[in-house]
């Protein structure tokens, strides 16, 4: 995969993953991170007791930097922990949803 496809993807899915935090706090706790300081939706996921959720989202906000900012192509691995976390944290903000109805 060439670096920026992989890089523009890892991106992506980072996004998405923050997106996904916001839908989790959001609903749990009627707020979400504002600042352009990613770690502080991290905190607010542990506060809406979603740790695995700001682990998954830790762990993907450095591979942002790596992607977005250094000149370090993302590995085929990174591509893929990139997708599987972005999916997991889509996939809990979809059920936290559908059990807040």
């Amino acid at each position: 995969m060439r670096k920026v496809l992989a890089d523009a993807y890892v991106t992506l899915c980072v996004h998405a993953g923050i997106a996904a935090a916001d839908v989790i706090c959001c609903t749990r706790l009627g707020a979400y991170s504002r600042g352009d300081n990613h770690a502080e939706a991290v905190g607010l996921l542990k506060k809406a007791r979603e740790t695995a959720s700001a682990h998954r989202l830790e762990t993907r906000l450095s591979m942002k930097t790596k992607a977005g900012y250094t000149y370090l192509p993302s590995s085929l691995a990174e591509v893929k922990r990139a997708g599987r976390a972005a999916s997991e944290l889509v996939e809990m903000a979809k059920r936290v949803v559908a059990g807040s109805r």
